[in-house]
């Protein structure tokens, strides 16, 4: 369905109103309303870094525009990750329009903040608020606003000299001899500079609940309800779209166009990312499995994971797809990347996939997605996902997880399920003294249902 742009009657201008007030009674003060901003008429005028002048300085001020004039923007989408501090913001520019950091058109066509330092291939946000000339401050004026800015661009054009009123009394000869020199007294010399300021600002024309806003790497067709029987229209590859809500499924998005329309559908993940399938060797007695693997153009990062297909082994038909789980590169493309084990001993299969690295520990993690008999569903546990070097032992129906906190500190843990919670049964903590002349193991017991803990001291094997 086709929405045509909102237009300003007054009635129109009360509801926003209303809704804006919403948002900032609903949303921190840390981060962007979601929404569709409209850019507002002369705001370069009005930047936010004026710089002030000095006693030995004068400015010619010059107020040009921050965004570029090929990039014909009036609208801007912003979303906003549900729990999180953080945005993402789309320019809709110009289909002509390519950002180059050494040209006027530097401004990217998306941005990530804050503290956003994943740029690849396939997420492709750029920085913000860092020192460098070639990224944009988008600088956060309320909930429902925001400037785009470069840094002021200061050209020296000549000095003044301003000769002396009177002449130096003692004290201002012999202040003057220590640099101190009165301007009454020994004149000034004036720098004139331009100072060039690059501005433009934005705010909320509609507020909309978008969640994260996906770069389709790949043209794709949008349907009009979350099936593939309606046909809408066809998505280009290289556009960004806001997603309304999201399933392992289907993104229900929002195509916004460039005047500020609204077209409303779904993107089968499907389709949405060019992934490469690889069948498992691990396999259950109901169930085969496939993983899905992805690579980074930008990095020579081993591929990694980013869904789970579960194929029921009767019918041969999809029963589940498994994403949003995080997955470091580290694993090959293999087809034993996928393991079976009973995580939880209840007796049904459960299925496990390499998580995240934790840098040298090596702390490395596993994503657990524990079987639902009833539901017939695999479904994600936190508690096991969390857990470093996991070992599950089912002889003793327990599981252990170590870390490695330094090259001198060692931990690790036991647990047993009760009922259906995971509990901890006992710890094992050893590490070396700051003067390295002991070792102490600490070891914790379950008595009586608490934890009690008995330290040794031994010397260090040199």
């Amino acid at each position: 369905m086709l929405l045509p742009i909102r237009n300003k009657a007054t009635a129109a201008a009360a509801a926003l109103t209303l809704a804006i007030a919403c948002v900032n009674s609903a949303f921190a003060t840390d981060f962007l309303a979601p929404g569709i901003y409209r850019v507002e008429p002369d705001s370069q005028l009005s930047p936010p870094n004026r710089v002030p002048e000095a006693e030995t300085s004068r400015f010619k001020e010059r107020f040009e525009h921050a965004l570029p004039k090929s990039a014909d923007i009036t609208f801007a989408v912003v979303s906003h990750e549900p729990g999180s501090g953080g945005n993402r913001v789309h320019f809709l520019v110009d289909k002509d329009y390519k950002t180059d950091v050494n040209s006027a058109n530097k401004l990217c066509v998306a941005y990530a903040f804050p503290g956003w330092n994943d740029y690849s291939a396939s997420q492709p946000f750029c920085r913000t608020n860092i020192s460098n000339e070639s990224e944009a401050l988008l600088k956060r004026r309320t909930t429902a606003a925001f400037t785009v800015t470069w840094q002021p661009r200061k050209t020296y054009l000549s000095t003044e000299t301003i000769r002396p009123q009177r002449k130096p009394t003692a004290d201002e000869v012999g202040a003057c001899a220590l640099g101190v020199c009165s301007p009454e007294a020994y004149g000034k010399g004036v720098n004139h500079y331009e100072m060039a300021y690059y501005a433009d600002s934005f705010a909320l024309d509609r507020v909309r609940p978008y969640q994260t806003i996906v770069h389709l790497t790949k043209a794709v067709p949008l349907f009009a309800r979350a099936n593939r029987d309606t046909i809408l229209t066809r998505l280009d590859a290289g556009i960004y779209v806001p997603v309304l809500s999201t399933d392992a499924q289907w993104y229900e998005i929002e195509r916004v166009g460039r005047d500020g329309s609204i077209t409303h559908g779904w993107v089968d993940r499907d389709d949405a990312v060019a992934v490469n399938w690889v069948a498992q060797r691990a396999r259950t007695r109901d169930f085969l499995f496939r993983v899905a693997f992805v690579e980074d153009e930008l990095t020579s990062d081993a591929p990694h994971a980013v869904a789970i297909e579960i194929i029921d082994r009767k019918s041969g038909v999809r029963t589940q797809v498994i994403r949003d789980f995080d997955s470091d590169p580290g694993i090959a493309a293999s087809a034993d990347a996928l393991r079976v084990v009973d995580a939880n001993f209840d007796g049904y299969p459960d299925i496990s996939i390499f998580g995240m690295s934790g840098g040298a520990g090596p702390n490395s993690t596993e994503n657990f997605f524990l079987f639902d008999a009833a539901r017939r569903r695999f479904v994600f546990d936190e508690t096991l996902s969390g857990l470093s070097q996991i070992a599950i032992d089912s002889r003793t129906r327990s599981i252990s997880s170590a870390q490695r906190n330094s090259c001198c500190s060692h931990s690790a843990q036991t647990y047993r399920y009760a009922g259906r919670t995971l509990t901890l049964v006992s710890t094992w903590d050893e590490s070396l003294t700051a003067d390295g002349k002991w070792l102490e193991t600490t070891i914790g017991r379950v008595r009586d249902g608490k934890l009690h803990y008995q330290t040794r001291r031994t010397r260090p094997e040199r």
